[in-house]
């Protein structure tokens, strides 16, 4: 194995998972050459939330952002063959009205940020996922973009650093937590680890759940 970096242009702090997989992917894709990731466990991650996720990915939100990010990622996913567009449903029973204009909603809200989700009626919806009961929903909200990333996302996850380390741009460091933020007039300079300090000027974040506490390192 290589000497620990002492320095980067950026560190990647949560890199076995498919945020900082990704990251370090477009990172690379335009341009950077020195880039470090460390992740608290293995790479790709044993423990966090791309380990046992449920990689599905739906797109349907009231929120732009969301919907924009979500198409990226299935369109991402679909030019590499590891996605399933399977589609996926949000049923309302008989007498939820309410539930009923929540979907209506969506659709609207979904269709406006260039989603394809559509409302159907409950015979559709039982044609497209036979176990429904029919008689029992009222309508439905059918999102044919939504599918599973195959096999897992943690797989992808180490394809994409696989991938990454190999063009000579990436240092990955599993088993090496961020233990402290270097943090000099006011700017990022770099991460504290058990192997040794990175200076960097830029530090990306991708611990998810864990996030915050490395925020609270500042």
């Amino acid at each position: 194995m290589s000497d620990f970096p002492a320095n980067a242009d950026v560190v990647i702090v949560g890199l076995g998972g498919i945020v900082g997989a990704s990251t370090v992917h477009h990172l690379i894709e335009r341009g950077w050459t020195r880039i470090v990731g460390i992740d608290k466990s293995a790479i790709p991650t044993d423990i966090g939330s791309t380990s046992h996720a449920s990689d599905f990915c739906y797109a349907t939100s009231h929120d732009p952002m969301t919907c924009y990010t979500t198409m990226y990622s299935i369109n991402f996913f679909a030019a590499r063959d590891r996605y399933d567009r399977v589609g996926g449903l949000e049923v309302a029973r008989v007498g939820d009205d309410e539930r009923m204009e929540e979907l209506k909603r969506k659709v609207t809200s979904g269709r406006a940020f260039g989603t394809r989700a559509h409302m159907i009626d409950a015979a559709e919806a039982k044609r497209r996922f036979p176990l429904l009961e029919e008689d029992v929903i009222q309508g439905a909200l059918w999102d044919p973009d939504a599918g599973l990333v195959k096999p897992r996302s943690q797989v992808f996850s180490g394809e994409l650093v696989d991938e990454a380390v190999a063009t000579g741009h990436l240092s990955a460091w599993p088993n090496t937590a961020c233990t402290g933020l270097i943090i000099e007039d006011g700017r990022i300079r770099g991460v504290e680890t058990p192997r040794g300090r990175i200076e960097a000027d830029y530090v990306v974040v991708c611990a998810g759940l864990w996030g915050r506490l490395i925020a609270n390192m500042a």
